[in-house]
């Protein structure tokens, strides 16, 4: 059988003929892609069928039940299987309970009435009732393992109960985590709207009660990103009271933009969340999208295929001349801008709702074309710049090596010919210094300079910084090299340069902290190098350093101190903690580190100077090693030095004896005495003037001064004995031998009747009383010199 191709206009679904670029309803077909048309088969099981076209399913859930291309598995709409299951026999209740068990928190309070229609991959939905009171709730049941995301959980908490749906009860039991909320009789905005237009009052009851409830979820710092009539509750309608539900893929506002799964319903997406790339304006996307559904009647991507849809919102502007109300259409010109920065937001809806004749037209002004050709990476099949950038931070390697082989280049030289891109990847190219990744980032700033900051395919939004400098606090090197290149390669100044204003704070505290750190480290090393540079008792001088001048490195070690520097910043509490650490670190330390006295006391020392002092304790913990050190070879060199003191006081002592014990009858011998004395005495002074207290030492000292008594005696008999020998020496001398002689010869000659026999008796009794204490002062010596 042949095949046969249609373009399906989007605007009336008239099939046209592959020739016809314009639809007879005026709709331009040339962005619309082909559609294989073909036959209904049968199915295999009963749908309803009853407005629909042969080539289009409807969903069988009574609360959807639109119309989607054919062979789609899942609903456009729900997301829900679009072939339900034949419904068997309704079950009691015990089928039910053996189907899913209530966890044991609620097992004894409710029952399960019956499953509610989801898809879900993380939770069941079941309507149950409280065995008390009979009231109806919805108990949502995670799957084992599974908790929702916490801090949505908690900021949703902060939205005003009349906006969204109320959660009664959350915890977790047997292992599963579970919610009771409350139960909406009415169903969803899907389900009241179903096959029929609501009127102009009705639809603008419905702006009312959506845009005040987006507002407060946004207030929360919540983007709901999957705003359809499905999510949309009803509480009442008379008054109408609509509320959100569903808030499973909703992402945490914490910055002006948010790069995020692309999970979403496709009739209801903005055209920048094709990308990845959303903001609150996503909502008012969505918003619109609703509110012209409900005006039409059906959505206007009713029964297109995926592809065509993610052409249109890629390529052109919805058509909106099907909506005949004049000022309703202006509501939806505004929220269906592309441009998310210009798309109306609460502000405008407000003044829309108060009928503000000041409130002007909203202009699209965002250019509709794409690439040429779409450029493949990975699984993503990019048609915009926006998309390409997106791809390429999202698949950095691939976008890495697509760069290096100069594929990008090529593709924009030939195929794009976009000649500002070629001439940047050129000049990326000319600089060898320039990282690769750098080369991808600029790159990915050059195509979507709004783009939020990712490197290396990771978010780099303040709270994934600070995750990082967390790791690395706790040893992790990995998380150390990863903040230290997002520094040096200058990363976050790529998007603040680019005008992202959230990067640009953390620049700023950065940088600010940084040049502080510097200042402290330039202060605190200066001291530490002069300390250094002192040589201590038993080192010697570094010859290498003296020849080749090995300076160390005196700029701060910032490589190291990233983490801690965005703790400082960003903890209140991390500096106090920090300096209880330093003051304990460095209490035994004190006594070996003369700078540290210089730079003052911890308790009082600035935030930047505790970071530098952190740094510097290795360099403190050397210091006190060399000072040991030092001590102990000193401690070496007194023993070394008091074991020669006592070996010299021994020779010494030994010397005197010897000298004591010789004969002393010349001066020579007295003299050596003397010498001996007085080593004795220079040795003995070295000792007193010693205040060590070592054992050494004072073995030394009891040496010398065990003799001391003994060498003072024999040091006075010496002196004894010099002196009368000084003045025997005029005794012996000259004159009186010549005397002598004179009176030994004359007497006899001139006086001869003179007996002369007394006069050698008179010479011997002067020898013995001038030279006999002599000869005993000298064994004086000799004995005491033997008792050395």
């Amino acid at each position: 059988m042949s095949q046969t191709y249609i373009r399906r206009c989007p605007a009336c679904e008239t099939e046209n003929a592959p020739e016809v670029m314009r639809c007879v309803c005026g709709t331009l077909l040339s962005g619309v892609d082909l559609m294989e048309k073909r036959e209904q088969a049968e199915p295999e099981v009963e749908v309803k069928l009853s407005t629909a076209t042969a080539t289009e399913l409807i969903c069988s859930y009574e609360d959807c039940e639109q119309s989607n291309p054919p062979d789609s598995e899942l609903c456009l709409y729900c997301n829900r299987p679009l072939i339900k299951e034949p419904a068997a026999a309704t079950p009691d209740s015990s089928q039910i309970h053996s189907l899913l068990s209530l966890p044991q928190a609620l097992r004894d309070r409710y029952k399960i009435l019956h499953h509610l229609p989801t898809l879900g991959a993380e939770a069941e939905l079941l309507l149950v009732e409280e065995n008390t009171s009979a009231i109806q709730r919805v108990a949502k049941i995670y799957r084992h393992g599974i908790h929702g995301k916490s801090e949505v959980r908690e900021r949703l908490q902060t939205v005003a109960a009349e906006h969204r749906v109320i959660v009664l009860e959350a915890g977790v039991s047997d292992g599963h985590a579970y919610e009771l909320m409350e139960y909406c009789e009415l169903g969803s905005l899907r389900k009241i709207t179903q096959g029929k237009r609501p009127d102009f009052a009705m639809l603008e009851n419905i702006v009312r009660e959506l845009a005040a409830a987006i507002a407060s979820v946004h207030k929360a710092g919540l983007i709901h990103r999957d705003l359809k009539p499905e999510n949309i509750l009803v509480r009442t309608l008379q008054p109408l009271d609509l509320i959100l539900t569903d808030f499973g893929i909703s992402s945490v506002l914490d910055a002006t933009q948010r790069l995020t799964g692309t999970a979403r319903t496709l009739p209801y997406a903005s055209p920048e969340s094709l990308s990845g790339v959303i903001d609150a304006k996503a909502d008012y996307w969505a918003l619109g999208m609703i509110m012209l559904e409900l005006a039409l009647g059906q959505h206007p991507f009713a029964g297109l295929s995926e592809a065509v849809i993610l052409h249109h919102l890629t390529t052109r502007e919805l058509e909106l001349n099907a909506v005949s109300d004049t000022y309703l259409r202006k509501l939806l010109r505004g929220l269906l801008l592309r441009d998310p920065k210009k798309r109306w937001g609460d502000e405008q809806i407000m003044r829309w709702l108060a009928r503000d004749a000041s409130l002007p037209e909203a202009v699209e002004t965002m250019a509709m074309g794409g690439f040429r050709e779409p450029y493949h990476i990975g699984p993503y099949l990019c048609h915009t710049r926006e998309q390409l950038a997106v791809a390429l931070a999202r698949n950095w390697d691939n976008g890495v090596r697509d760069i290096s082989n100069a594929q990008l280049l090529a593709w924009f030289r030939d195929v794009q010919k976009d000649q500002n891109a070629v001439r940047v990847l050129l000049d990326m190219r000319q600089d060898k210094k320039l990282s690769v990744d750098v080369q991808l980032l600029r790159l990915i700033l050059h195509l979507a300079p709004g783009l939020p900051p990712v490197w290396r395919g990771e978010t780099i939004e303040l709270p994934a910084i600070l995750g990082y400098a967390n790791r690395a606090l706790k040893g992790d090197e990995a998380a150390s090299s990863w903040l230290n290149q997002l520094y040096n390669y200058g990363v976050l100044e790529a998007y603040a340069e680019a005008g992202n204003k959230e990067v640009a704070s953390i620049v700023q505290k950065w940088q600010h902290c940084c040049k502080q750190i510097q200042l402290a480290w330039q202060d605190a090393f200066g001291l530490v190098k002069d300390y250094a540079s002192k040589n201590l008792p038993g080192e010697y001088a570094n010859i290498d350093k003296l020849v080749y001048g090995l300076d160390p490195d005196e700029t701060a070690p910032l490589h190291k101190l990233h983490a801690r520097i965005l703790a400082l910043a960003y903890d209140e509490r991390w500096p106090e903690r920090l300096r209880k650490r330093l003051v304990i670190a460095y209490a035994g330390l004190k006594a070996y580190c003369p700078w540290l006295a210089a730079l003052g006391e911890i308790e009082q020392m600035p935030v930047a100077s505790l970071l530098v002092l952190e740094a510097l304790l290795p360099e403190a913990q050397k210091a006190v090693e060399r000072q040991q050190k030092a001590e102990a070879w000193q401690r070496t060199a007194d023993q070394d030095a008091a074991a020669a003191m006592k070996q010299e006081i021994l020779r010494s002592i030994k010397a005197i004896r010897v000298a004591a014990t010789d004969s002393l009858l010349s001066t020579a011998a007295a003299d050596d005495l003397y010498r001996t004395l007085d080593d004795y005495h220079d040795l003995l002074e070295k000792l007193r003037a010693s205040a060590s207290t070592e054992t050494a030492w004072q073995d030394a000292k009891k040496a010398a001064l065990r003799v001391e008594h003994t060498v003072r005696k024999i040091s006075q008999l010496l002196d004894k004995l010099a002196a009368r020998r000084i003045e025997n020496q005029g005794w012996v001398g000259r004159e009186v031998q010549i005397f002598v002689a004179i009176a030994v010869l004359g007497v006899p000659l001139f006086f001869p009747q003179v007996n002369f026999y007394w006069i050698p008796g008179l010479i011997a009794a002067v020898a013995v009383w001038r030279f006999l204490p002599n000869f005993l002062t000298m064994r004086k010596i000799r004995e005491l010199g033997r008792q050395l």
